[in-house]
């Protein structure tokens, strides 16, 4: 783990007193090709985001969600690490995430890959830093991914977290409520899904690391919440099909503490032939993780 870190405890130090990041790297962009993908990757990366692994044993079964962003956490690093960029790594966390799905990853696929920084803006949270990622298989779109890193000012004690407003689930009006299921998490499940995912950011990793960031403990991958919470509405809602996905979304806004047992609360609506949940995730305390949660399937 520590040495596949190097390069991100490099910046940490390079950038412990950067004030901002730097703008003209907007528009820096990576390409990478990927594949071919095997069942093994398949089941491993299920287990590591509590999916029903039975999904996964026909041949033509499509990849878990999220699946792929096991394969861009190296993408994610190059940038984030970049000596131009400026980004405080200790105070950075995972602002958000969006999936849109126009098509599903099979076993053996190459998938091509175009990952570039889109904007860098300045929020009363603190800077965000937000990453578009395109996969194609043979010239045609996969899936396109929407990711924010914020960059957190510092820490008031006014009731908000960094700038951001803590929502507790008693303040949940009744009308939203339609759908509430217990989602588990497991202590030792951050170890887990960092080997699965190549993400060994020390704060998930190392409880050193994750108290200097002003954490109690490690925490939880963003992703990895986010693919689960997925699996949960495919498997409720969705047949058990992900080729039902069209796409999910949400704020992260609170850190989840494995082993925690955490709860979806939200509403079901129709948009034509697509189904839409909207939602927001809550620990066993009451505090929202991820809000604004939205999920889109077919029918």
């Amino acid at each position: 783990m520590i040495l596949n870190n190097i390069q991100v405890f490099s910046a940490m130090a390079r950038n412990y007193h950067s004030a901002a990041m730097n703008r003209s790297m907007i528009g820096y962009t990576l390409k990478n090709e990927f594949g071919p993908f095997t069942q093994r990757e398949f089941d491993q990366y299920a287990a590591a985001t509590n999916d029903d692994l039975s999904k996964y044993s026909s041949p033509d079964a499509p990849a878990p969600p999220f699946f792929f962003s096991k394969e861009l956490y190296p993408m994610f690093k190059k940038i984030i690490t970049h000596k131009e960029l400026n980004l405080d790594l200790l105070r950075m966390v995972h602002a958000y995430q969006g999936l849109n799905c126009f098509g599903h990853i099979s076993k053996g696929d190459y998938i091509n890959v175009h990952m570039s920084i889109d904007d860098i803006t300045e929020t009363a949270a603190g800077e965000i830093l937000r990453i578009a990622t395109r996969g194609y298989r043979e010239g045609d779109i996969l899936f396109e991914g929407d990711t924010g890193f914020i960059v957190r000012r510092r820490r008031h004690n006014n009731g908000k977290r960094n700038g951001i407003r803590i929502v507790d689930k008693h303040e949940i009006d009744d009308a939203e409520k339609e759908i509430e299921i217990p989602v588990p998490t497991r202590k030792g499940q951050e170890k887990e899904y960092s080997k699965i995912s190549n993400d060994t950011n020390p704060i998930h990793t190392s409880r050193f690391f994750a108290k200097i960031a002003g954490l109690p403990g490690t925490i939880m991958h963003g992703v990895c919440v986010m693919a689960i919470c997925t699996n949960t509405f495919i498997d409720s809602f969705a047949g058990k099909d992900n080729r039902k996905l069209r796409s999910v979304s949400g704020r992260f806004t609170y850190p989840v503490y494995p082993g925690d047992t955490l709860t979806i609360i939200g509403s079901r609506g129709r948009r034509g032939k697509l189904h839409e949940i909207n939602f927001n995730l809550y620990s066993s305390k009451g505090k929202a993780v991820i809000k604004k949660g939205h999920f889109v399937y077919s029918e």
